[in-house]
């Protein structure tokens, strides 16, 4: 089964104009992130230790355990949720440092 990425939040978020700006060279690293999750069929995980650049994968804790962030830059994260049984990311928010 492939693995597939929701960003419905972010992008109703964004049409708002609620969004938190994102510089150029981070939103190219999400989406590098995005497609080796979706071209290569591989894992949150696995795709953020498969680019270049640091993306330091983390789960979060506490009331926040089960989400997951990976870095785009000092700034901003990528925060998600995904299921191995479904093969889908659930991005909750680009952008900001939770």
């Amino acid at each position: 089964m492939p693995w597939s990425v929701d960003e419905s939040l972010p992008q109703a978020i964004f049409k708002k104009n609620k969004h938190i700006p994102v510089d150029t060279s981070a939103m190219k690293k999400y989406y590098e992130w995005r497609n080796e999750i979706t071209s290569s069929n591989v894992d949150p995980g696995t795709a953020a230790k498969n680019l270049k650049n640091d993306c330091n994968f983390e789960g979060l804790q506490g009331k926040r355990k089960g989400i997951y962030s990976i870095r785009l830059s000092q700034e901003h994260r990528v925060v998600f949720e995904y299921d191995t049984t479904l093969h889908t990311v659930t991005v909750l928010s680009i952008g900001g440092h939770y």
